[in-house]
């Protein structure tokens, strides 16, 4: 089954609150941990990566937190879940390490290669935006 990993769902959550807030804003991540119950401890590991991607900017002190690094209409999900998961792959076998010892013959990699193709696609074209 393919899911959405719980890093991903909140990471998404981090940014849908960040891009909810006016312009200049900087919003802790406690604030939006006690909007959500949920632990500020574990968002705090995500908003790294996302902070490393270029996606959200912090400033530190009593009025600092976190923003969006760029607007929302120029954030796509596919952004988000790679800066959190890194790249998408539907079955362990499209990893670029993997190996695969029907490689040759396999019948169902041509569908997991459609579908990826149209999930990026799909995500290339989703703006955080479009969430709010």
């Amino acid at each position: 089954m393919f899911t959405v990993t719980t890093k991903v769902d909140y990471g998404l959550l981090i940014m849908v609150e960040l891009a909810k807030q006016s312009a200049g804003n900087f919003v802790s991540l406690q604030e939006i941990a006690d909007a959500h119950n949920i632990s500020s401890k574990y968002l705090s590991k995500l908003v790294t990566p996302l902070k490393q991607a270029g996606l959200v900017k912090s400033k530190e002190g009593k009025t600092g937190g976190y923003q969006l690094a760029k607007s929302a209409e120029q954030i796509t999900l596919r952004e988000i879940i790679e800066a959190i998961e890194g790249n998408l792959q539907m079955v362990r076998c499209m990893h670029e390490d993997a190996s695969c010892p029907v490689q040759e013959t396999c019948l169902t990699k041509p569908v997991w290669n459609t579908l990826k193709a149209d999930l990026y696609t799909l995500l290339e074209h989703k703006t955080l935006q479009e969430i709010i």
